[in-house]
């Protein structure tokens, strides 16, 4: 006999002391179902109907009398300005996808006053512990389908989309989220299961007090039984206390937020090899912290948690027996712990800032400790190439590869404490594990307080050779072990109705950014690392996953602090690019659209169109230059030069003429174009890695070689000369803080060769500066934007870089203002009345 169909569908948790229980199917009777607590059986409390819009918030639609109420709460379009997006629309497999954009009859409109209070929970008693269970917003885009033509629909699939053609994501924990047959993430239309079928009650215990977590619910004398899940409200929870260890002069306090816990044990001891001794029953204080408070200043000491709770499904992963690392230790023996105390009090703080250049002013180069530091051409010990302080050493060097460069700015891989529990085995560190910690995986001495000293002490060389500092960021993700999943699953991750990991950061899970102390820990670490370090600013590394509204708190929050910090995203991630969204912020953006177009353009795939969009600094999505950090090569995929190298195996290894060529017309538009460039460590020495996609545990493959740069020392001195114009002679022009007047830029076109005049219109003075390029493998006559040629003197070509002038070989500008450029060629002119 077929097991009969559960007619449950679920439970959660609406506030500390309700919950609402969902039926597979619209309850038509008067009276609720029965509902009873625990293995107890504790009758409920109120139990009453929620509004159809509870459900709706989530689902898109609920039903009343056949006719079919489409919703959207407005809070979803945030980011979206309605008037430029030309509305939304309903899209479904009933109505031909994205074929209705324009018909006004799959428009959705602002639900009026009326309508919008006939939506909302009319008892107010599921507010008493401050959430909205009604669904909380008070305006909606609506669209109402009138029952004869929903009449026979039957799990359809739908979806909301832009006049624009920008589809709205359907909220992660959406109850009738599906999938179609090419992975899209959709809503479903149950016809059955319409905002009927909900049911509010009260419980006899508090989430956090109650010993049992499920309810038993009889429906014509058969009982089921189903488990609480955690509920939106618990996402909300958050606390002001200070937080892990918080030393005084005779005591310690430690503090861990665990909202779902029903016990919390500390572990202290003071040898990190020995066994941790009797545990420490933490207490419940603001009913989410737990917290308790030895006797003595503890610093140096090394702890862990033990965390205690229900399990709720895959909503909950708590173990006893695991070692818990706390999220606010300081520093750390390793990956799996234990924490290590520290008494703040004893790290220096800084007292006077290092002032990086203007944004616009910057030039970065990204890079890797360990890569720089492998193979430095200095007398340092193994262990010091390993880390922090080998790479102190390097930089300090007279002739040192980056103070060489003449950058005047850093961008280093993640530093922050990660998942290598072999301190020797190399890793990018985009596993993090713990925010506020210095890797000890790059410390000299391994754990310990000198991890402290180190870093400080890298940062310092950087700062003394006039190099910003900032730092490669990894908060849309952890690695493993995932010491959080032990303290509160559903609070710090993003989860599927079922309760399995959402990956959109393609590492297996994703942090939910939205949560109020998931903020606050970014914010407090990265403040950690201005207080004591002064980092000059951050790169979010898959900042998508962040959100905007997360981003803009921290903004506010940092620049408090050091006005000067520079903040980019990476803008993107597996589940979305939000680069329009950053645009009104003060936060710069990894710009792929320029990466991946001048990769294109020096094989001569790419328009000049294009090059003049991508030059003259990207203006659609960007609101000031310096939001847009242009770069070719960063540490993930393959290579610049394995990129564009003629070779077919894909390794840039024994690069040919072209390919050389080639990167030197890609370094003369990068250091031309408006915004920041970036560069990744080794470009300018034509570095290769044999083709190799995925490095990011290729230590051997990723180091630096110096020897490469005696072997191309002519491109390396190209992309010096550029640089040193760049933040030179040529500032006033290149490095602009304010979006210049479409007429700054003149331009002619011919092929896919392109001339650009820069301060065309004068408004920066009398200097200009006027560049060409052919990246076609035959010569092309280019008309240029700037008839009087005789105003004009060459300082650079394809392969030298002269500010006060070439002498030779220059490139004939003819009197009737045309340019013959050579194949594969560039050059750049200014006008000669410029001041020196």
């Amino acid at each position: 006999m077929a097991e009969e169909k559960s007619r449950i569908y679920g439970a959660v948790w609406a506030s500390p002391k309700s919950g609402v229980l969902s039926l597979r199917e619209d309850w038509n009777r008067k009276k609720p179902p029965m509902i009873f607590w625990g293995a107890d059986r504790l009758p409920v409390r109120r139990v009453r109907p929620a509004p159809p819009m509870h459900y709706a918030r989530l689902s898109g639609y609920y039903s009343e009398g056949g006719d079919v109420h489409f919703v959207l709460p407005l809070s979803e379009l945030a980011d979206f300005d309605l008037e430029e997006e030309r509305g939304v629309y309903l899209a479904g497999d009933f109505n031909g996808w994205q074929e209705v954009i324009g018909q006004e009859e799959w428009k959705l409109h602002e639900a009026d006053h009326t309508l919008a209070e006939g939506l909302r929970e009319k008892d107010a008693s599921p507010r008493e512990n401050g959430t909205a269970e009604d669904g909380g917003d008070s305006r909606y885009l609506t669209l109402t389908v009138p029952r004869k033509r929903a009449k026979g629909w039957k799990d359809r699939q739908f979806k909301f989309v832009t006049g624009k053609e920008r589809w709205i994501d359907v909220p992660h924990d959406a109850p009738n989220e599906v999938c179609d047959d090419q992975g899209n993430r959709n809503y479903a239309y149950y016809p059955k299961r319409t905002g009927h079928h909900e049911f509010y009650f009260e419980t006899p215990l508090p989430f956090n007090i109650a010993s049992d977590w499920f309810l038993v619910v009889a429906i014509d004398e058969k009982e089921e039984t189903v488990h609480m899940r955690p509920g939106p409200f618990l996402k909300e929870l958050d606390t002001g206390l200070p937080l892990g260890a918080v030393c005084a002069e005779n005591e310690t306090v430690f503090r861990l937020f665990a909202p779902l816990a029903h016990g919390v044990n500390l572990y202290l001891y003071e040898d990190a090899t020995g066994e941790p001794g009797k545990p420490v029953a933490m207490h419940l204080r603001d009913n989410v912290v737990w917290e308790t408070t030895v006797p003595g200043n503890r610093n140096g000491w090394f702890y862990h948690y033990q965390v205690h709770g229900h399990a709720v499904e895959a909503f909950t992963h708590f173990d006893p027996d695991f070692r818990v690392l706390d999220p606010y230790a300081k520093t750390i023996v390793g990956p799996t712990g234990p924490g290590i105390v520290v008494d703040e009090s004893t790290l220096p703080c800084v007292e006077k800032p290092f002032s990086p250049p203007p944004w616009q002013e910057l030039v970065v180069v990204e890079g890797h400790v360990r890569d720089l530091a492998a193979h430095a051409p200095v007398e340092i010990s193994n262990g010091e190439r390993s880390g922090f302080s080998g790479l102190a050493r390097w930089v300090r060097e007279n002739g040192s590869y980056l103070r060489s460069l003449g950058i005047n700015a850093v961008e280093l891989q993640p530093i922050q404490a990660y998942d290598s529990a072999d301190f020797a085995e190399y890793g990018w560190g985009y596993m993090p594990i713990n925010y506020f910690s210095p890797a000890p995986q790059y410390c000299s001495s391994g754990a310990g307080a000198d991890v402290f000293a180190e870093f400080a002490d890298l940062v310092a060389a950087f700062h003394g050779a006039g190099i910003a500092v900032l730092i490669d960021v990894v908060y849309n993700h952890t690695g493993e072990p995932n010491h959080f999943q032990y303290i509160d699953r559903n609070y710090y991750f993003l989860l599927d109705q079922h309760g399995n990991y959402l990956n959109y950061s393609g590492c297996g899970n994703t942090f939910d950014c939205t949560t109020p102390m998931v903020r606050r820990l970014i914010i407090d670490s990265l403040l950690f690392l201005i207080k004591h370090f002064d980092v000059d600013g951050f790169r979010f590394d898959l900042g998508e996953l962040l959100g905007r509204d997360t981003l803009v708190e921290i903004e506010k929050a940092v620049k408090a602090v050091k006005p000067s910090t520079v903040l980019v995203a990476e803008p993107w991630s597996f589940r979305g690019h939000i680069v329009d969204q950053l645009k009104d912020t003060g936060i710069a953006s990894w710009n792929d659209g320029y990466r991946e177009f001048l990769k294109e353009y020096v094989r001569g795939e790419g328009g000049a169109e294009g090059l003049f969009y991508f030059m003259t600094g990207s203006r659609d999505s960007f609101r000031f230059p310096a939001q847009t950090v242009n770069y070719v090569e960063s540490h993930d995929d393959r290579c610049w030069i394995d990129e564009i190298t003629e070779h077919e195996s894909g390794s840039g290894e024994h690069p040919t003429l072209n390919d050389r060529r080639r990167t030197h017309l890609m370094a003369a538009i990068l250091f031309l174009s408006g915004g920041i460039p970036m560069l990744h460590q080794g470009v300018d020495m034509l570095k290769s890695k044999g083709g190799k996609r995925n490095t990011y545990q290729d230590g051997d493959t990723n180091a630096l070689h110096y020897e490469r740069m005696r072997e191309f020392p002519s491109t390396h001195d190209y992309f010096r000369a550029w640089i040193a114009f760049r933040m030179g002679e040529g500032r006033r022009l290149l490095c602009l803080h304010d979006p210049p007047n479409r007429e700054y830029y003149a331009s002619s076109r011919k092929e896919n060769a392109l001339a650009l005049l820069i301060n065309a219109d004068g408004s920066r003075g009398a200097d200009r500066l006027l560049f060409a390029v052919n990246p076609a493998f035959h010569p092309v006559s280019l008309p240029l934007p700037e008839p009087d040629v005789t105003q004009l003197k060459q300082i650079a070509d394809a392969e030298r870089f002269d500010a006060k002038g070439l002498r030779s070989a220059l490139l004939p500008l003819d009197d009737d203002g045309h340019v013959r450029l050579p194949p594969l060629s560039c050059a750049l002119w200014r006008a000669k009345e410029s001041p020196d």
